[in-house]
């Protein structure tokens, strides 16, 4: 959750696909994606997510619910959605003399069945402090399918392009399922926009990952579409250039820093799209932080240069 930050829409690569959003996600962790949201009275939803693959940007139109508001003991939903993930080409004959054809290109697809159910309540201690909240069990079942497109008709991978794949390194799987269990805790504190607490676990008990609030969110969903501009940077990773664009009205300069704090870059940055050099920059992670006309940081985030 401290990696995330919700923000304008509109800047954000694949924007445009998704008219109904309001909401942006960018988050530290994925470099290239982008997820769209919308918030109503009726709850909060994902639209779709934009992200680049192999240099170009897809679009994943995923229709799925967050929370439904109102939410008391004893709200559920159940939701599901199907789509492709990603694809790619090929254009070989794997099995060479075998009897198998040219496969033109593979594609993944998926379906979620997921169930959402408030099923307790009381107060929530982390280090962020002790709140009322509700929590929220959600079940997601996934059923990952790869797909191989051989003389213009499009079939679940056969056995032999699986093994050859593999035995070169790039293990695929036909049919793959998992199934996802996350509890989240929320609370309609005025100083908590996001869930209080996060856990993936398994059927089992064990707890997989787990995320608190530590402190008072910068901004929260709604006061960030309201107040703050978004702030997008692409491609990442960069190999000759990357740019910037933003719809904020008081920047004034980005900096630029390798992961030991040394500065790297500035530029004077007072317009909506600025597009800067990585020619010379190593590969590895940079950050920038956009600052306004006073020294002030407005944003700062993070992309990769990889050539």
């Amino acid at each position: 959750m401290d990696t995330s930050f919700f923000q304008n829409p509109t800047p954000l690569p694949g924007s445009a696909n998704y008219p109904l959003a309001n909401i942006g996600m960018s988050d530290t962790k994925q470099d290239s994606a982008w997820t769209f949201l919308t918030k109503n009275s009726a709850g909060l939803f994902v639209v779709g997510m934009s992200q680049y693959q192999n240099g170009q940007l897809i679009n994943i139109p995923i229709y799925s619910t967050v929370i439904t508001f109102p939410s008391t003991m004893g709200t559920n939903f159940n939701g599901v959605w199907n789509g492709k993930l990603v694809a790619f080409p090929i254009g070989q004959d794997l099995d060479g003399p075998g009897p198998q054809g040219v496969i033109d290109s593979l594609k993944v697809t998926r379906a979620v069945d997921l169930t959402s159910n408030i099923d307790g309540w009381g107060n929530v201690t982390t280090p962020f402090g002790t709140f009322p909240s509700l929590r929220q069990i959600i079940y997601e079942e996934d059923i990952d399918t790869t797909w191989q497109l051989e003389a213009g008709v499009w079939s679940i991978i056969s056995p032999t392009t699986v093994a050859v794949l593999t035995g070169l390194g790039f293990p695929v799987a036909d049919i793959a399922y998992d199934t996802i269990r996350t509890a989240r805790w929320w609370t309609n504190d005025p100083s908590s926009k996001f869930p209080l607490v996060e856990m993936d676990y398994e059927a089992n008990g064990n707890v997989n990952n787990i995320d608190w609030q530590k402190s008072t969110p910068t901004v929260g969903v709604q006061e960030q579409v309201k107040t703050v501009s978004g702030v997008a940077a692409y491609p990442s990773p960069a190999n000759h250039e990357i740019t910037f664009e933003t719809s904020l009205s008081n920047n004034n300069r980005i900096d630029v820093l390798d992961v030991s704090g040394k500065l790297i870059a500035t530029s004077i940055f007072n317009t909506k799209k600025l597009t800067l050099s990585v020619a010379d920059f190593a590969d590895g992670i940079y950050f920038y932080h956009i600052f306004d006309v006073n020294g002030k940081i407005l944003h700062s985030s993070k992309f990769i240069v990889a050539k």
